[in-house]
């Protein structure tokens, strides 16, 4: 018994093991032939027919005679003719000659004609030698005429060959359009990479040109603190040389008072008149002695002021590490900044778009706008064209009026009131400026009060998909970002900016604007 189910087992894996690439398969699909093969060999042998072979081969056995004479050309003629075609129900081959009839008369009309066959045997049952016209579809079986009358599958689903025929090339003509709409996807798909491609070209050769305006901008920030820096030295150098000088002037004004008090002593010891000298020495003996008392004038050492220096040298470094901050942080914006447009096909008939497709405009009376799936037919608001689903991203904005700034996923809904305003829904985050210059945060219909009003109109978002941020700012008179609020979430489908404008008599617009 063991043996028995050891043989059942081997032919079955046999069975279901691929005869020309021996891999394994989960169900046999047999050839009329009798021979199975895996999806992939099968593939491949319909290939090689359709590189010039005259029909389908099968690869185990190489069913294919070279030609098939046609069964009903007389025995006497000199030369059979090549049949055409093979009639599974007359089980005849016939030449083009012979096969009129079966093309031409209704009586032949539900015969089944097949490319030219040597030997039909593998379309016979083999238990009662008829060939086969029907398929079983719960056994997968081909079956004939006998077949059914037994009742071997009177409780299973039977179809004449030519309906199941008919039956897979409505399913094969769906899939090959389903495989022609596959291919044109793949076309559009490496358009948009070409296209892509020549984007990011673009992209990175203007951010060469960023990277080499930085290069300039710092050399220019060093030399403007090189300079800096000798000022302070050259000045404080000045600044010692005149106290110097000025030392040394009093210095040599003492010592010329020294030496006129010299010669004037030297004139008195060569006096010989005693009544002149004692004169001369009596009325000028306390002034005398003074003078020559008096200490000569003696400057106290000269030492830098390294404090001073060092304090206005921290003051000058500092003034330069701002202007490089200043300088990094405007190369960060338009480096992280990815163009943006406006989508038409989103745009609420209120909004109108600008040819450039980068302002978006409040208007009081409805534009002709196409019907469009994708547009918002209640909400004033509109989306960018563009998705993403990984990176940072910046972009800034110019808005007036009452006005909304959203980040929501890209299917978010756009027929009708409900659940499709920015802010009013789980898909999108919204800053919004009321009439009264008031800003609210808005998410999942919850709102948060700010109490940041702004002094310019411009305004900063920016987006770190994998951290899951989106930071509302507002852009200062100095190019400096004030914050306003930052949305912390997990995001799980592709993102797009938006804008919605719901007062049209406050002249409502936003501008996207290049960085």
């Amino acid at each position: 018994m063991i043996i028995t189910d050891n043989s059942a087992m081997t032919s079955m894996d046999e069975e279901l093991t691929c005869p020309v690439c021996r891999d394994s398969f989960s169900r046999a699909h047999p050839l009329p032939c009798g021979h199975s093969f895996c999806p992939t060999c099968i593939r491949e042998a319909w290939s090689c027919h359709s590189e010039g072979k005259v029909r389908f081969v099968c690869s185990q056995c190489q069913e294919e005679h070279g030609e098939v004479l046609c069964d009903c050309c007389p025995p006497e003629a000199e030369e059979k003719s090549q049949a055409v075609k093979t009639c599974l129900r007359c089980e005849v081959s016939l030449c083009a000659s012979h096969l009129q009839p079966h093309l031409e008369r209704p009586a032949f009309s539900n015969h089944m004609l097949v490319d030219p066959l040597g030997d039909i045997s593998h379309r016979r049952c083999a238990a009662h030698s008829e060939v086969f016209r029907y398929y079983c579809v719960d056994e997968r079986v081909y079956v004939c005429g006998d077949c059914l009358l037994e009742g071997g599958h009177s409780q299973h689903k039977v179809k004449a060959l030519r309906h199941v025929e008919e039956d897979l090339k409505v399913i094969l003509q769906t899939l090959l359009i389903k495989a022609e709409n596959k291919l044109k996807d793949g076309e559009r798909i490496l358009k948009e990479h070409k296209n892509m491609d020549s984007s990011v070209a673009d992209s990175l050769k203007q951010d060469d040109g960023l990277v080499e305006r930085l290069d300039s901008d710092l050399q220019v920030q060093v030399k403007k603190l090189v300079l800096a820096l000798k000022e302070i030295t050259k000045r404080e150098r000045q600044q010692i040389l005149e106290r110097m000088q000025q030392d040394c002037a009093k210095v040599r004004v003492d010592m010329s008072q020294t030496v006129n008090i010299q010669h004037y002593l030297t004139l008195l010891l060569a006096e010989t008149d005693p009544f002149l000298l004692i004169w001369a020495f009596q009325s000028d003996d306390t002034k005398l002695l003074a003078d020559l008392n008096c200490p000569m004038f003696n400057p106290a050492p000269i030492s830098l002021d390294r404090k001073h220096i060092l304090e206005d040298i921290e003051g000058k470094y500092r003034g330069f590490i701002t202007a490089t901050l200043r300088c990094l942080s405007d190369l960060k914006r338009e480096l992280l900044t990815s163009p943006l447009t406006l989508d038409t096909n989103t745009a609420h008939p209120l909004l109108s778009i600008s040819d450039d497709l980068r302002t978006v405009t409040r208007v009081k009376s409805r534009l002709p706008c196409a019907a469009h799936p994708e547009r918002f037919d209640h909400w004033p608001q509109v989306l960018a064209a563009q998705t993403f689903s990984s990176g940072t991203h910046y972009w800034e904005l110019e808005a007036e009026g009452f006005w909304d700034v959203a980040i929501c996923y890209r299917s978010i809904g756009r027929k009708g009131k409900e659940d499709n305003a920015f802010g009013n829904n789980k898909v999108s985050w919204s800053l919004t400026q009321q009439h009264d210059k008031k800003l609210a945060a808005w998410h999942n219909r919850r709102k948060t009060r700010l109490s940041h009003q702004m002094t310019s109109n411009r305004v900063a978002v920016a987006v770190d998909y994998s951290a899951g941020t989106i930071t509302f700012s507002e852009v200062g008179s100095t190019n400096s970002l004030i914050h306003l609020h930052t949305f912390s979430s997990s995001f799980t489908q592709p993102l797009c900016l938006g804008f919605g404008l719901y007062k049209a008599e406050l002249k409502s617009r936003i501008s996207i604007v290049k960085v």
